[in-house]
């Protein structure tokens, strides 16, 4: 038995391949706002109670850590720090973990990932989606309050300098993604997807007769939604960045949301978008802002000499600038992947292996 399901949404287009299935199984989809976009849910299991039951369990965690960890919210870890004045603020261990983690990765990134980086997304409007194409006075004012370098932790407590503020949106959603699989892990149901607005979250590997196999596929570097690059994937964390989702026009010039904290403005690499596929959500989430700033040489110098958390390399699919070129990593031929170029794109895009 072989179902496709296909559905488009922000960043990326999912198919779904029913493979083996020797029982009988109900599947429930539902969705919910939050995390500043629509979750969507795709679960299958022996029955639809057990179906909703995990839906719901997965949407209240959500709404917990969003809770936790937003910047908007006033009850929040990250809203009380923004708005201490300098002081030190005490956070909860969660909140503590993933500062840490992400200053880790703005090191090892040189910054290219950065938590810090909001007063620049504020002084563009990204924040308040109130867009406007800032002085280079603004932005040097900004930027005079980035740098993780100057995010201090003290046990349980985090201090930031006064006129600094910290947004984990870039690496929140991953770990919410993270926590989301746990809960998917823990649960009876046989294969799940969750959609989180450029970052997926899967189960199933399609290896046993209960398994569902994921089949992915990846929307062309535009504002059109076409799909043009499909894989395989079993039991990872998705996240693709890109400059065509999030962005203000002005004077026929596009400004996209994905800021160089060394220049201050939008980042003008040779990337149009970049996916990671790596086993924790928060590594990828962060990874793909990171790789889209760092350009493409920067990027695979990253993951030849870095590795993920379970000691393997990040695998990577790169879309140039220039729409000509898609990098892919080695593993996507030694894992046989079951990748594809889309007509009309397999015509015009060379497929380069790293």
């Amino acid at each position: 038995m072989k179902k496709i399901l296909c559905v488009v949404f922000s960043l990326l287009i999912f198919m779904l391949s029913l493979s083996g299935c020797g029982k009988s199984l109900d599947n429930v989809t539902d969705e919910m706002f939050a995390l500043d976009t629509i979750i969507r849910f795709t679960v299958y299991g022996s029955d639809k109670e057990l179906c909703k039951n995990t839906i719901d369990d997965c949407k209240a965690e959500i709404v917990r850590l969003e809770n936790l960890l937003s910047a908007k919210k006033e009850s929040s870890d990250i809203y009380k720090l923004n708005q201490a004045g300098g002081k030190a603020v005490g956070v909860s261990d969660e909140t503590l973990t993933l500062i840490k983690n992400a200053c880790e990765i703005s090191e090892a990134t040189d910054g290219a990932f950065d938590i810090s980086i909001r007063p620049l997304m504020s002084v563009w409007g990204f924040d308040t989606k109130e867009y406007k194409v800032p002085t280079d006075e603004e932005i040097t004012k900004a930027l005079s309050n980035v740098g993780y370098e100057n995010i201090i932790t003290n046990g349980n407590e985090v201090t930031i300098k006064d006129g600094m503020a910290v947004d984990l949106g870039a690496i929140a959603k991953g770990y919410i993604g993270d926590k989301v699989r746990d809960i998917l892990n823990e649960s009876s149901v046989y294969s799940a997807i969750v959609d989180m607005g450029g970052m997926i979250i899967t189960k199933g590997d399609g290896k046993s007769e209960d398994d569902l196999f994921w089949n992915i596929g990846l929307q062309y570097p535009d504002d059109k939604g076409d799909c043009f690059f499909t894989f395989d994937c079993s039991f990872d964390a998705i996240s693709t960045s890109g400059a065509y989702q999030r962005y203000f026009e002005s004077g026929k010039v596009k400004y996209h949301h994905i800021i160089d904290r060394k220049t201050g403005k939008p980042s003008n690499s040779d990337i149009s978008s970049v996916t990671v596929i790596g086993d924790l959500g928060f590594e990828s989430d962060a990874l793909s802002t990171a790789f889209f700033v760092m350009g493409i040489d920067k990027t695979i110098d990253y993951v030849n000499t870095h590795k993920n958390a379970t000691g393997d390399r990040y695998q990577l699919i790169i879309m140039s600038s220039d729409m000509k070129t898609l990098y892919l990593s080695e593993e996507f031929k030694t894992r046989n992947l079951n990748y594809e170029i889309l007509a009309p794109y397999n015509k015009g895009i060379e497929i380069v292996y790293i």
